[in-house]
């Protein structure tokens, strides 16, 4: 089933010929609406644009696309028009872990906005544990995180395969030993999970590089400071997956993200929508295969 949040960034990118007005147009990054088309071609297994420096135009297979697109795009308006509900109002504040919110976000919010124009949001973006610490002492009504604990109020999310990634340009820092890594600091769900594989693979490691950010992770991966680990479905552009099996490093469990709401919050109307919205779109992530491998060990994305 192709996800409607790529058919929105195909048409806009099709309509402004420029993947930074489509950007702009949609309230999105560059690099999201660009990772939009990627999922859609790799869906389709057809290339849509041609990309010069200076144009993006239409390929035939993107000409194909291009009615069906608006046809589409224009009969679920059409539905959301009929089955908006503004009558719903309310206030939700959340917190979400920062992978999340960089990636998915962006297209629940946008989505969720044309549903529910009376509820109004109060979003901030951190690591997972300090989120937690916050929403324990009452300061969230629900959050959107990654934990290995659960309460009666813990809804899984989703599991995402966690992956070592590397800079593409340092093809080798994944054998060297001790293994240079590239870490959240604590709390980091993601940072004790990759540590504890390597303790029990009896690998020896050094944390050269730390961030409280994706961002500030990625600089330092890219960089070659260090290898990571993230969500398969949440890596930034620039790093590539290693193989772990290929280099001697550990296959990493799953990344659990749950939601959790406050107690007495089952009633709430405003938590509920955003609650199901979430639920909605991640039931549309795109499960295509791990890219493929280059000889390196390290795999395209």
């Amino acid at each position: 089933m192709i996800d409607t949040n790529l058919l929105e960034s195909f048409l806009a990118v099709a309509e402004e010929k420029s993947f930074t007005f489509a950007a702009e147009r949609m309230g999105l990054t560059q690099s999201t609406v660009s990772q939009h088309i990627r999922r859609l071609e790799g869906q389709l297994e057809q290339r849509l644009f041609h990309r010069s420096t200076h144009n993006v135009t239409l390929l035939p297979e993107g000409e194909r696309l291009l009615p069906h697109a608006r046809r589409i795009l224009s009969a679920i308006g059409d539905a959301e028009r009929d089955f908006a509900t503004p009558g719903v109002t309310g206030h939700v504040s959340m917190g979400v872990a920062e992978d999340f919110a960089t990636s998915r976000l962006p297209d629940i919010l946008r989505r969720f906005r044309r549903f529910y124009p009376g509820i109004t949001l109060q979003i901030e973006v951190g690591l997972s544990g300090n989120l937690l610490d916050k929403f324990h002492s009452g300061f969230f009504d629900i959050v959107l995180v990654k934990t290995r604990t659960s309460t009666h109020q813990t809804m899984p999310l989703m599991a995402d395969p966690l992956v070592w990634v590397a800079s593409p340009d340092e093809p080798d820092l994944c054998r060297q030993r001790p293994l240079p890594l590239a870490l959240h600091p604590d709390p980091s769900v993601s940072r004790n999970m990759a540590i504890e594989a390597l303790n029990a693979a009896h690998i020896p490691f050094i944390i050269t590089h730390t961030s409280l950010s994706i961002t500030g992770l990625r600089a330092g991966v890219i960089a070659g400071l260090g290898v990571s680990a993230f969500g398969r479905h949440f890596i930034p552009d620039g790093v590539h997956i290693i193989d772990a099996v290929s280099v001697g490093l550990p296959v990493l469990p799953d990344l659990p993200f749950v939601i959790e709401q406050q107690k007495g919050m089952a009633d709430n109307q405003a938590v509920s929508a955003l609650i199901r919205a979430i639920h909605e779109n991640v039931s549309m992530l795109d499960q295509h295969t791990l890219p493929m491998l280059h000889p390196s060990g390290l795999k395209v994305r």
